[in-house]
């Protein structure tokens, strides 16, 4: 059962610190916003791309934007964690004054680190400070909060430059990398057109479940899954850059059944194609208009 501890909201970034007592797993998904959980009690696993870390307490997970992840139960069931999501946009005139460059940072350290046992206390209470100015919304809380954001970042960037930064080692790959690497670039390659697991098995000259068990062990992901991910990235891609139909754009991406399409784009996006759409012509329509374009 989940129990929420606090949580706050306001315009570009959400907040919340809950304890689950039930096993969970979420369904890997990605989205536009960066994302941080920090771990105070309990442990996990955290999947990023395809790297997997086992996460104990005074673990920090960095999501850079669009990364597919999820977490995932280990036989302690129990844990204590902090979600910090974030825009990008909304705080880069805030951020910049310190010399921090958000893109930058997370492309370079995502993954997951661990705070030194003496500040693990100092980073719950900052997280829980951020949230209480964004549930409070007292006067410039915007301000106050993204002050809050470049305590933090300013942390974590003196955490790295310090050497104290400790990185939580990557899961290492198994055996059979070389044949998972050209599945891989091949799937990447012919998502749209892509066949059966069968097809896949012959094209390879290894049995089928040999190679679902070998593609799953190395990247995290099953063959049917890794599929999925890459027609819903490039349906995203031309849902934002063309006018194609939803049925052309599901068709492109090999998609004929539109029912099964739009229930396959929920499952990762968490919104149908249309509403995509929309949501990103509106954004685009702000960007321009901010720009004066």
């Amino acid at each position: 059962m989940k129990h929420t501890i606090y949580s706050g909201m306001m315009n570009g970034l959400s907040v919340d610190r809950c304890t689950r007592d039930g096993e969970y797993n979420m369904i890997k998904h990605w989205h536009p916003e960066f994302e941080i959980q920090y771990f105070i009690s309990g442990r996990r696993y955290f999947f990023i791309e395809d790297q997997t870390f086992a996460l104990k307490p005074g673990s920090m997970v960095l999501v850079n934007s669009g990364q597919v992840h999820n977490t995932f139960s280990d036989k302690y069931i129990y844990h204590d964690r902090v979600l910090l999501l974030f825009e990008n946009e909304k705080f880069t005139d805030q951020l910049s004054p310190f010399g921090i460059n958000l893109e930058d940072f997370f492309a370079k350290n995502w993954g997951v680190i661990q705070i030194p046992k003496s500040d693990q206390e100092f980073v719950a209470q900052l997280f829980a400070d951020l949230a209480q100015e964004v549930n409070d919304k007292h006067f410039i809380f915007q301000a106050a909060a993204g002050l809050k954001m470049a305590e933090l970042m300013v942390y974590l960037m003196r955490l790295k430059y310090s050497g104290s930064m400790e990185e939580i080692p990557k899961k290492t790959r198994a055996e059979g990398n070389e044949v998972v690497d050209q599945l891989t670039q091949y799937i990447r390659e012919n998502y749209a057109t892509v066949g059966s697991l069968d097809e896949l098995a012959r094209i390879f000259y290894l049995d089928k479940f040999y190679l679902s068990r070998l593609f799953k062990k190395n990247t995290g992901h099953t063959i049917t899954e890794f599929i999925n991910i890459q027609k819903i990235q490039k349906a995203q891609k031309l849902l934002e850059d063309t006018e194609d139909s939803i049925a052309e754009i599901g068709k492109a991406v090999g998609y004929d059944n539109m029912t099964y399409f739009n229930r396959v784009f929920k499952k990762y996006i968490e919104t149908s194609p249309l509403q995509y759409r929309k949501k990103q012509i509106a954004y685009k329509t702000s960007l321009r208009e901010k720009n004066n374009y």
